[in-house]
């Protein structure tokens, strides 16, 4: 099931100027919010509606430099032409400029970074010679001090050396605060940058950066062929790059087609395979199909479709390349009391507040049912942490038995009555009589998780829990604290929607799960909707944010992991998948959870 969307990635640039925390991290200030579609809405992260999944979060550093080209490759020049079908034009290809996710679908084939993120989440690099780290002396002690070594003799596309210095002007460009970019990446958190030779960049910063790695992932700007930091909003490098990546822009038809040529320069031998690419600009999905069908493009992003029908209709000449992706969806309860004009976790939510009544709950779902029946083509967790370096592998404590879930419900002191609906008797927060009548939201015109919610409310009546769903429209379950947004200001019972973990996940895990991340008046950023107060799991998030050390933050994380799935202020189905339509002439790709349609098109071979 394909949750490929089109909003801005403003979200995704605002929130990668938080990723960087030292000791417990605090909550990560919100971002604005991009409008959602009607047939596909937006997810989330943390409490901001969420970008397409575009960029990569790490695993364990992988320090070996990328492979050299393979001998048994086309010869450079005979490698063919690639069409790429693109629902919207980029308005640059300038990354850091970036308000548009179409941007780095496309930039990507004339960036070069420092370092990318493979298809298993772990950092490689690209233009660096190796991965910085502690052991290699590229990283100090005090994780304060990085320094990067650039492969030897890189060139631009116009033949010029790529050095240090580009490394330097790159953050000069990208953290002046007239220059209109968007996409800082932590440059903030720079205090200075030395380059003692042209190949060695030492980053000095002033507090540390646990996503150092990704620092420069959207590409080096070349200090000779740019501008002037504070003009970049005009250099007409932004449609026209001088390029170190494996293409180079030849031609740009303003709403049509943007056409690249092979790099002469690339430095990767005898890549790229492809002589040529030309991104056709189709907005309409029906046209998308045809040149499909017809052979006359060999890429289709985001093509909106389930994979069987998508299949169906391209046989024989392309199909749906699918991966699980990053957007998981979950339920959020609530676990203090609704409406009662205070947001903070006490007192406890008369229903939810029992941890026994969410476990019957969670026990009353047929999750096979779920990810099989109910929304097919996804795949099951039962974790926030489910992909990327910091993926646990977490058994559901609340395997599917209705029974069991009824035993903990009488047990919890809610009775069967003569209808079968349970009532309040000796219940540990409500009083007497009490109906256990709960409220599910959720938000509107996106019809799997419609489905999903119909699928846990008969679920759930069948234990004799009666919820009733409310699904509002997206500005409303994703506004602010003082629009009066149920998960900021706590009215609400429970709330479903689909969110992710991306890049480095400090900032977002901190304000998802620590206890001074509750929202409020006085936090008006604060997204521990479930109202969720436990001091294990604020150890586990500190421990996560006090070190760069990747071995121990995955085991904080996998700690926290353990408590959310034991604990239940939320409950996770599964992920949804993603990818692109691709010709069955074209090979050599890989779909990158983490990276964008063009992250390996170096990559790419097209039978003739």
């Amino acid at each position: 099931m394909n949750k490929r969307n089109l909003p801005s990635l403003a979200l995704f640039a605002l929130l990668v100027l938080a990723l960087a925390l030292a000791g417990c991290g605090a909550p990560a200030q919100p971002a604005a919010e991009p409008a959602a579609s009607a047939d596909q809405p937006v997810a989330e992260t943390a409490d901001q509606p969420a970008a397409p999944a575009s960029d990569a979060d790490a695993q364990a550093p992988t320090e070996e430099a990328a492979a050299p080209a393979d001998e048994s490759a086309p010869a450079a020049g005979q490698g063919g032409t690639a069409v790429l079908i693109i629902p919207e034009e980029p308005a640059s290809l300038n990354q850091y400029l970036a308000v548009a996710a179409i941007v780095r679908q496309v930039a990507d084939a004339t960036t070069g970074p420092l370092a990318t993120v493979n298809e298993n989440g772990e950092f490689v690099p690209v233009l660096a010679a190796e991965l910085p780290t502690v052991e290699n002396g590229g990283v100090s002690e005090d994780f304060l001090t990085v320094t990067w070594k650039l492969r030897p003799d890189l060139k631009w596309s116009d033949g010029e050396p790529l050095t240090s210095d580009d490394i330097k002007f790159t953050w000069e460009a990208a953290s002046n605060p007239d220059s209109g970019a968007v996409l800082s990446v932590g440059f903030d958190l720079i205090d200075s940058i030395e380059t003692p030779d042209p190949l060695t960049a030492v980053i000095h910063f002033k507090e540390v950066n646990q996503a150092y790695l990704q620092q420069f992932m959207f590409g080096l700007l070349p200090r000779h062929a740019a501008g002037a930091p504070e003009e970049m909003a005009d250099w007409d490098w932004n449609r026209n790059p001088v390029s170190v990546g494996p293409f180079v822009v030849t031609d740009w038809v303003a709403g049509d087609t943007i056409t690249m040529e092979r790099n002469p320069n690339y430095y990767l031998e005898g890549q790229p395979y492809l002589d040529r690419l030309i991104f056709k600009v189709v907005p309409d999905p029906g046209a998308q199909m045809a040149m499909m069908m017809q052979g006359e493009a060999q890429v289709q992003l985001w093509p909106g479709a389930e994979k069987d029908v998508y299949d169906s209709q391209v046989e024989g000449v392309a199909s749906l390349q699918e991966i699980p992706g990053p957007w998981n969806m979950a339920v959020r309860f609530n676990l203090s009391q609704p409406f009662d004009d205070d947001p903070g976790p006490e007192p406890p939510h008369p229903i939810l507040g029992d941890l026994r009544v969410r476990q019957a709950l969670a026990h009353a779902l047929d999750y096979d049912t779920i990810v099989n029946d109910v929304n097919p083509g996804v795949e099951p967790t039962a974790s926030p942490f489910a992909y990327g370096w910091y993926a646990c592998d977490i058994e559901r404590p609340y395997e599917y038995d209705v029974e069991k879930a009824k035993a903990l419900l009488d047990e919890a002191g809610w009775v069967e009555g003569p209808d079968g609906m349970r009532v309040a008797q000796g219940a540990m927060y409500a009083e007497d009589g009490t109906p256990l009548v709960l409220q599910l939201e959720g938000y509107t015109n996106f019809q799997p998780l419609t489905k999903l919610e119909e699928f846990m409310v008969e679920s759930w009546k069948a234990i004799g829990a009666d919820v009733q769903i409310q699904n509002d429209d997206f500005s409303i379950i994703f506004g602010s604290y003082d629009d009066g947004a149920p998960r900021k200001t706590g009215n609400f019972d429970m709330v479903i929607y689909d969110a992710r973990l991306d890049l480095e996940p400090q900032a977002t895990v901190a304000n998802l799960f620590h206890s001074t991340a509750i929202p409020g008046p006085d936090n008006l950023a604060g997204a521990n909707y479930s109202r969720w107060v436990n001091a294990d799991a604020d150890l586990a998030i500190e421990a996560a944010g006090s070190t760069v050390d990747v071995e121990a933050r995955h085991a904080a994380y996998c700690d926290l992991a353990e408590l959310i799935a034991t604990e239940l202020p939320e409950l996770h189905f599964y992920l949804f998948t993603e990818g692109y339509g691709a010709s069955d002439l074209l090979s050599d790709y890989v779909v990158n959870m983490w990276g964008s349609l063009t992250w390996d098109v170096q990559n790419w071979k097209l039978a003739q």
